[in-house]
């Protein structure tokens, strides 16, 4: 395309210009219009405001007239300018002042003054309703309406109170509480303890079988030795062996000393006592001898002896029955020195048992 003349160019501003100014009016006319039509509903709202006062005005003298011209107060006096409101007082006499200032004819102005004494009259008798409904009294003889004064009365005694109002209406729940759990609580203390129950009616007589079992149940011990070798002489004190091992023991009948190696009875009665020792003979020896002791006296006795070129091991076993009484000790005392002992768990130990009670009159 050929490139624009400088007046084509010129004409497009121009154009441009007329356009934007055109756009410019048309806002400003559309504002005029707005503002002038918002001006011309106010003012025909005022009017019309203005038109319904001045008909509600003369409609409400209209109904005072009618219902009031019995009733009527001179309007010059006293009593009629302090029934009279401020504000209408001050509304009459803008009235008379525009009366007077318009300049209209004579005739005109008493009859509008009669129609404002008129309404005067009956806002007054209006105001005297709304006060109490009382009406200056006018002396009857006199006529020449002074108000006579009352004096006021003893206050009298307050009226029965009234009956009482209906219910109101129910309030708004409250909000529920936090729920409870089933836990168990702790335990209280123990109550008190009750009395005493009756005493129950005797049992059937027992037979005496079983009494005769129950008096001889055996009680048992049995000691072993605890895998050790000792030398009497250097080992021992007294010759008594101490290193037992308790394999069963009756604790109602029997108690262990360890550190004496004693072997306490504690009930009364007839004991099977058995006992045996592992000797190892010496060179210079070859005869070995414990005994059973019961406290300090030898209960029972095994000895041993080798014959030259045989073995120089060999164990001894003794046993018998005695009568003990509570408090006495068991042990075993080596009667030589020269003598060692194997105490192995099955050829060295020391039992008892309990066979029933002792006999009456009976001894060791």
């Amino acid at each position: 395309m050929p490139p624009k003349s400088f007046s084509e160019k010129f004409a497009n501003l121009e154009n441009r210009d007329v356009k934007h100014s055109a756009c410019v009016c048309r806002r400003q006319c559309n504002n005029c219009k707005i503002f002038l039509g918002f001006f011309v509903l106010s003012l025909s709202l005022h009017l019309v405001t203005l038109f319904c006062y001045l008909d509600l005005r003369s409609e409400v003298k209209r109904e005072i007239l009618e219902k009031n011209r019995g009733d009527v107060i001179p309007v010059g006096s006293a009593e009629s300018r302090e029934l009279v409101p401020p504000e209408l007082q001050l509304l009459d006499m803008s009235y008379s002042a525009i009366d007077m200032q318009s300049g209209v004819h004579r005739s005109r102005g008493l009859r509008d003054s009669r129609l404002a004494a008129e309404s005067m009259e009956s806002v007054v008798h209006r105001v005297k309703r709304s006060q109490g409904g009382k009406r200056p009294e006018q002396d009857r003889n006199g006529g020449n309406g002074k108000r006579k004064e009352r004096k006021k009365g003893k206050k009298g005694p307050p009226g029965a109170p009234g009956p009482p109002g209906p219910p109101g209406p129910a309030g708004i729940p409250g909000i529920p509480g936090i729920p409870g759990t089933n836990a168990p609580g702790p335990p209280g203390p123990p109550g008190p303890a009750g009395p005493p129950g009756p005493q129950g009616p005797p049992g059937p007589q027992g037979g005496g079988e079983r009494v005769r079992l129950r008096d001889y149940q055996p009680a048992v011990v049995h000691l072993q030795g605890q895998e050790t070798t000792i030398q009497v002489k250097e080992d021992l004190s007294e010759g008594v062996l101490r290193n037992w091992k308790m394999i069963s023991i009756h604790h109602k009948v029997f108690k262990m000393h360890s550190h004496s190696g004693q072997l306490e009875v504690l009930v009364d009665g007839t004991y099977f006592i058995y006992s045996q020792v592992e000797v190892y003979y010496l060179n210079f020896t070859d005869i070995a001898s414990y005994e059973v002791m019961v406290d300090k006296t030898p209960f029972l006795r095994c000895t041993r002896s080798i014959e030259t070129g045989q073995r120089k091991f060999n164990t001894c076993y003794t046993a018998g029955v005695c009568l003990l009484r509570a408090r006495q000790k068991i042990s075993i005392r080596m009667v030589y020195e020269d003598t060692s002992i194997s105490m192995t768990n099955h050829t060295t130990f020391l039992g008892s048992i309990r066979l029933g009670e002792a006999p009456s009159g009976g001894h060791a």
